[in-house]
Order: structure tokens, then sequence, then C-alpha cells
């Protein structure tokens, strides 16, 4: 047991001061911690909800907007991308000009272009933070105690509902787990409302700062061409403009 632990902390001091990559760090997590979850499954599947979740309320108030964002990882090129599909340029516009009046619609993405707000958590990126994550599910807490309060009751209970069939007729081991669980959910409790991040966490931040890019595919139906408009955090709303075809993407 102390040889693992002095392994993985050197490992740790390793992975700050060496170029690991986020798809190397989640595959020692699983030889590590088997039932640990995933960060990159688990943080493109949080992203895709997110997007599903918040695309009946755009499209509904936006008639003339028949398309959303998608979340891929690929570890051929180690990237993140949030793109969009088949967008059709406009006619008086440039390939430029569409997709920056195209990405000004998404506020919380045209933000994370902008360095004077790139220190911001994005909602669609916290899934990669797996350390707050409980039976699932990503917790805000909001300080308000008696509203936090309710939520860890009732994210318990789930949890109870949801593994009944494990508990037996041995009412002081199944109070044991429900203890467990719910010192679990305290720690992260406090660990989110003191806003400090692990060394885990911080790791996750720098790699996601590298990797995120942000992607539209537009169709100049005059020309017959599909192009690609391309972004980076921090890097303001100019896109890299290239010859791209979806289906070139799809295969990365």
């Amino acid at each position: 047991m102390m040889k693992l632990f002095f392994f993985f902390f050197i490992f740790s001091i390793n992975l700050i001061s060496s170029g690991i990559n986020i798809y190397e760090l989640d595959q020692f997590r699983s030889f590590s911690n088997p039932s640990s979850p995933s960060i990159i499954e688990n943080g493109t599947s949080f992203c895709n909800d997110f997007f599903e979740k918040n695309k009946k309320i755009v499209l509904s108030s936006n008639k003339n907007f028949k398309n959303f964002f998608l979340c891929k990882f690929s570890a051929e090129r180690n990237r993140f991308y949030i793109y969009m599909l088949s967008q059709a340029k406009e006619e008086k516009l440039s390939i430029k000009e569409s997709c920056i009046k195209i990405i000004k619609n998404w506020s919380w993405i045209s933000d994370h272009m902008d360095r004077n707000f790139d220190y911001q958590t994005k909602d669609y990126l916290k899934g990669f933070f797996v350390e707050n994550m409980y039976n699932n599910k990503i917790l805000n807490f909001t300080n308000n105690i008696d509203q936090d309060s309710l939520l860890m009751n009732n994210e318990i209970n789930n949890l109870i509902i949801e593994n009944r069939k494990s508990f037996t007729q041995d009412n002081i081991k199944n109070n044991e787990i429900i203890k467990k669980e719910i010192n679990k959910i305290n720690r992260i409790y406090k660990k989110i409302l003191s806003k400090d991040m692990s060394d885990l966490e911080k790791i996750i931040k720098i790699e996601l700062n590298k990797i995120v890019r942000y992607k539209i595919f537009i169709n100049d139906l005059a020309n017959f061409k599909s192009y690609s408009c391309n972004w980076s955090p921090g890097k303001g709303l100019v896109p890299y403009v290239k010859v791209e075809k979806f289906q070139e993407f799809e295969k990365s």
C-alpha cells in the first residue's frame, strides 16, 4: 500500500512538470483506480448534455437557427472540440464574417475567446472535474445552507433509492454505507465552497486550456465548397479558416 502511495506521489509531481496529456492522465487513473469515472468520457458526455438541454431554450426563441453545438475528444489530435455543423455562408459576407456573426449569438462560447474572460469556468466543461461529482452528477452549491442541505439530502435519498438492492437486513452495515456517502458529499460540499483546486483539477484545467478548440463548419453553396472556422480560447473572435469537410474531421 505504501509503495502504491509513493508511486502515486512521485507520479503526481511528474504530471505537473512533464508534458503528459489528458488522455494519458485518464489512462493512469483507470489503471490506479478502475472504479473512478473517466475524465474524458465524463467531460464529453456532460458537455453534450449541457448543449442538448440548452438547445430547446435557444432554438425556441430563434426560429432561424437549426443547428447547435456538439462535443468530441480526439485522441489522435489531443483536442477537445466544441463544434457546429453545416451552417450556410451568408451571400454578402465572407466566410470569416459569417462565422463571427454566428459565434456572437452564443455568448457563453464567444466569451471564451476574450482574454479578459478566459479565467472563468465554463459550465459545459465542468464534467472534466470529476472530483466534484456525486452519483454521476456535477453538484452546484449556492452557499445557502438551507438550499444546499436540501440538495445534499435529495442526492443521498436518490442514491439510496437507486441502490436499494445493495442494502441487506444488516442495518448496522447499511448505516455505515449511508454514513460513508454523507461524509463523501460533505467533503465535496466543503471543497466546492472553499474554491480550492486539487492537484488533479489544476492539471485538468491546464490541459483544457491547451486542447479546447471551437469549430463551425460552413458551406459556401454558391461555390460548392465546405470550410471550417476555428477558434482557440483567449485568442479573439477572428477565426482561422480552412477548407475542410465534416467527413474529414469526423474520422479524426
